[in-house]
């Protein structure tokens, strides 16, 4: 839609580990990364802040397997493909808490967000921990959800995180850059229509996949975020402080605060 007024660049990447990879490097000043992700940066010492919350997974994020594998509780010794970041940790971890299982009970193979559906199709792992667009994608070719984030409500929240020292530097950029997305956000919502077909097209998937895909995040307001992200005790603090001791208790974090 061209709604940015200043200079800037979209960097596309295919995998969560990529955009880490990319902001840890110094090759992109802000990103687009689950809170969790944000968490572990910020332990590694990387000096960040977030911006603004972009969605909470309330369905999107999802185990999958195929149907003859039954139920969460038969993934004993299979073949389990995840993402080695926090999200697929949390995720994999609340799916086997449901079963009654603990990870030594499955076979852990790291996958690449862009390498799930491949090697999900060709049978090199047995259930995969990921989200869209590959769900839909993969329900297409016959592949049932097993546990989705909506067990977890709010808890993984997609953030756009910047480099702390850019906060100055680039607050022309950064105003564009928000304000850019929530015009975005309007024309979503006055020409669904256009827009959902501008994003299917990008996604390579339908219209009513999309559609279906949505119905799995909320994307809040501007006034949403500023409820979200307001108050010592705001919503967002408390979010933090919940995935942080998830991830201490998995031994995801590199140290003792972020």
């Amino acid at each position: 839609l061209q709604l940015f007024q200043s200079d800037i660049d979209m960097v596309q990447l295919g995998s969560n580990t990529e955009v880490l990879r990319a902001f840890r490097n110094g090759s992109v000043d802000v990103a687009a990364m689950t809170l969790d992700e944000a968490l572990l940066l910020a332990s590694q010492g990387e000096q960040l802040s977030v911006l603004m919350a972009m969605d909470f997974s309330n369905g999107a994020d999802v185990v999958m397997a195929w149907p003859e594998l039954g139920a969460l509780e038969n993934m004993r010794g299979k073949r389990v493909g995840v993402e080695n970041t926090a999200l697929g940790a949390i995720m994999l971890a609340a799916a086997l808490e449901r079963a009654g299982l603990a990870i030594s009970d499955v076979e852990l193979h790291s996958l690449p967000a862009d390498q799930h559906a491949k090697a999900f199709l060709a049978r090199k792992v047995d259930v995969v921990v990921t989200f869209e667009p590959v769900l839909t994608q993969l329900r297409k070719q016959g592949a049932v959800v097993l546990f989705d984030s909506g067990a977890v409500p709010d808890l993984i929240v997609d953030v756009l995180v910047a480099r702390t020292s850019v906060l100055d530097e680039r607050s022309v950029q950064l105003q564009d850059l928000v304000g850019g997305y929530y015009e975005a956000r309007r024309y979503m919502i006055t020409q669904p229509s256009d827009a959902y077909t501008y994003i299917a097209q990008r996604l390579q998937i339908s219209s009513l996949e999309l559609q279906q895909a949505y119905a799995g995040m909320r994307l809040p307001s501007l006034n949403d975020n500023i409820r979200w992200l307001e108050g010592d005790n705001s919503p967002f603090r408390q979010t933090v402080d919940q995935l942080f001791r998830h991830m201490q208790q998995r031994k995801l974090l590199q140290g003792d605060t972020v």
